[in-house]
């Protein structure tokens, strides 16, 4: 499952977490709004 994480000042990243809790990230935005269409598209919503 895809998520968004805040990483730094203005920027949320988003990826996932392998099963060992390595953080793989997929793409960085500079809104939560980008943020979470990305991760809704990712996991299986049908538009982005």
């Amino acid at each position: 499952m895809y998520v968004y994480t805040q990483t730094e000042p203005g920027l949320w990243t988003v990826g996932f977490y392998e099963p060992n809790g390595k953080w793989v990230s997929e793409s960085d935005h500079t809104s939560t709004e980008e943020a979470a269409q990305r991760v809704a598209y990712l996991n299986g919503s049908k538009s982005e």
